[in-house]
């Protein structure tokens, strides 16, 4: 049988439950230590009654993902592929440095973006996933590193694995809440990081929903040709709409935006593609991540030469528009941006 996660709960939902069922309020700050604070992963052990206890487990499940294949790349990055409850895939990768512990967490199983440039599209969409689902990928993470004794702990999450985080806000919304609550992961806004490729509305609503992240969009490209002909979401927002949604994000936030532009050879790396990404940044308070783009299917997109990513970028900083290049991490286990597609690779461990 399928039970709601109950790391799904919002404080008051697990306040509500137990008020309904004839419990002491208090014993929602009790639970909620156990999974966010302790990270337990069972009910075993619990402070609570055993009559509380019996009927939590009657009712919602504490764990949700299981463990099928942990890959680790030969720079530091590790790759787990998951299985939910019902046996939909799940991928999540972590990305250390000396100072940081970067978790990127899938927030759909597949993805319906369908992106020619992505491999997750290639799956196809299974479901959205659950918020406590997303919170146990990171939980996860943090259990990896007490295994392994390492002095570590997760300083950053990025909503920017499988699937579309715009396209399941409510799940979203509810992770990032949690990350940011002092009694649970006592995470700072500035360090959850939500991407969409561009579902202009939801960049709003997160707005509305006074949702604790910092934005990424995956610009990709900029200008409408070469962005629908890569990412099928222009059809719907183009350019027009989602740099309406970004000045109202500017505007209502007051904070910056990252967008995210992939190098492709002879598409998005050239210099008319520069100057068009010069005329859509300048005026704005963006700054941009470059990424080269990574191994894929599609014979027609290739990465650039590095004389070509250097002319790009000298011809873009030129202009005083702030661009980074971003390194890859991961690609020899499927690990980098685009690449997550539940796919076993050789270095399995």
């Amino acid at each position: 049988m399928y039970f709601k996660d109950i790391k799904s709960l919002s404080h008051e939902e697990l306040r509500r439950f137990l008020s309904d069922n004839g419990h002491k309020l208090y014993r929602a700050e009790q639970i909620r230590v156990w999974l966010f604070k302790l990270m337990m992963q069972a009910y075993e052990g619990l402070n609570v009654p055993a009559e509380l206890c019996e009927l939590l487990k009657t009712n919602f499940r504490i764990k949700s993902l299981r463990e099928e294949i942990k890959t680790e790349s030969s720079d530091g990055t590790v790759k787990w592929l998951y299985k939910t409850a019902d046996d939909f895939p799940v991928e999540t990768v972590m990305i250390p440095t000396e100072t940081r512990a970067s978790v990127c967490v899938s927030t759909q199983s597949g993805c319906a973006m369908d992106c020619v440039f992505c491999r997750t599209g290639s799956m196809g969409f299974n479901r959205s996933l659950e918020a406590g689902e997303i919170l146990e990928q990171i939980i996860n993470v943090h259990k990896y590193f007490s295994k392994e004794k390492q002095e570590r702990t997760v300083t950053n999450v990025i909503f920017m694995g499988m699937g579309e985080p715009l396209m399941n806000l409510e799940a979203v919304h509810r992770a990032c809440v949690c990350l940011h609550d002092q009694k649970a992961f006592a995470m700072g806004k500035g360090r959850l990081t939500v991407s969409t490729s561009g579902i202009a509305p939801g960049i709003a609503e997160l707005l509305d929903r006074n949702t604790p992240c910092h934005l990424a969009v995956s610009l990709v490209a900029a200008d409408n040709e070469t962005r629908e002909s890569l990412m099928p979401v222009n059809k719907r927002w183009n350019l027009t709409e989602l740099l309406k949604a970004i000045d109202n994000y500017l505007e209502r936030s007051g904070e910056w935006v990252t967008l995210e532009y992939i190098l492709i050879k002879n598409k998005t790396c050239t210099k008319t593609a520069a100057e068009n990404l010069i005329r859509l940044v300048k005026p704005r308070r963006c700054k941009v991540n470059a990424i080269v783009l990574n191994g894929n299917e599609n014979p027609e997109l290739q990465a650039p030469s590095e004389q070509e990513v250097n002319e790009f970028l000298e011809t873009v900083r030129a202009k005083s528009v702030q661009i980074n290049i971003r390194n890859p991490r991961g690609r020899d286990i499927l690990a980098a941006c685009g690449q997550l597609a539940s796919i076993p690779c050789k270095a399995a461990i």
